[in-house]
């Protein structure tokens, strides 16, 4: 297992609310905070309808061999909530409390 920076998602809908939308994977607090300033960066002053951004602070995780190996060459992955849980319920991923 190799240990990584994990960050949640929420999606924010205008009229409806906010809903769970996954999370980014990073090999290091530099590759997120990149990862982050290029999400944000072409946000204009007004509000979308639907957008979406970080909830909460990184959290290190642990991933399996074979995911390392893509994130080492990405240095960011986007997975969506089912993705993650998929993940999670195959010990891929493994958070640490």
């Amino acid at each position: 297992m190799n240990k990584v920076i994990l960050q949640r998602w929420e999606e924010s809908e205008r009229n409806w609310g906010t809903r769970p939308d996954g999370c980014s994977l990073h090999l290091d607090n530099i590759n997120r905070d990149n990862y982050i300033n290029d999400i944000y960066k072409d946000r204009k002053d007004d509000v979308p309808e639907t957008y979406d951004r970080i909830v909460g602070t990184p959290i290190d995780v642990f991933i399996d061999d074979s995911l390392f190996e893509i994130l080492k060459v990405e240095k960011s992955l986007r997975l969506q909530e089912n993705e993650l849980n998929n993940l999670v319920n195959l010990e891929e991923l493994i958070i640490k409390k």
